[in-house]
C-alpha cells in the first residue's frame, strides 16, 4: 500500500492494493479483494463513525468541488475511473495537482480547497464523520 502525503499531512492519498483471496494473516486491512464473484473493496475500518455518505458520478468534461469546509473532514474513495485533483490551503498558497484512480482513498482535512476533474468515466464514494451542512461549503474560483 502506498501513501502520498501532501500539504503538510493535511491531505493523504492511499492506494489500496488488489489482492486475491484467501489473504495472509498479515494482509492490510484496507485492500481490494479480487473474488470469483467480483471485487470487494475494504476502504474504511475505524473506530470513528461516519455520518455522511454519498456516491459521486465521475463524468469527463466536468469539475466537482472548488470549495472547502471548516467543519467537515472528507474521505473520497475512487471506485473506478481516474480524476485529476487540485488542492490548496484555503488561505492561499500553491495549488497541488495529482491524479487518483480506482482503488485510491483520499483524506482531505478541513480548510483544504479541493476540486476534482474526471479524466475517465467512473464512480467515487464520499464519506465523513460530520454531517453535511450546506452553510459549511465555501465556494472559491475554479482551481482546475
Amino acid at each position: 500500500m502506498t501513501e502520498r502525503v501532501l500539504l503538510g499531512g493535511r491531505v493523504r492519498i492511499t492506494s489500496t492494493p488488489m489482492l486475491t483471496a484467501p489473504t495472509a494473516a498479515d494482509a492490510p486491512i484496507l485492500k481490494r479483494l479480487q473474488l470469483p464473484q467480483g471485487e470487494l473493496a475494504q476502504f474504511y475500518d475505524g473506530d470513528e463513525g461516519m455520518r455522511y455518505l454519498a456516491m459521486i458520478q465521475l463524468k469527463p468534461g466536468t469539475v466537482r468541488g472548488n470549495h472547502y469546509h471548516l467543519k467537515k473532514l472528507e474521505w473520497v474513495y475512487v471506485v473506478a475511473g481516474r480524476v485529476e485533483m487540485a488542492l490548496r490551503e484555503r488561505d492561499g498558497g500553491e495549488v497541488v495537482r495529482l491524479q487518483a484512480e480506482g482503488g485510491d482513498l483520499a483524506r482531505i482535512d478541513t480548510g483544504i480547497v479541493h476540486a476534482f476533474r474526471p479524466l475517465e468515466e467512473g464512480l467515487a464514494i464520499e464519506f465523513s464523520p460530520q454531517r453535511h451542512e450546506a452553510q459549511d461549503t465555501f465556494r472559491l474560483p475554479i482551481l482546475i
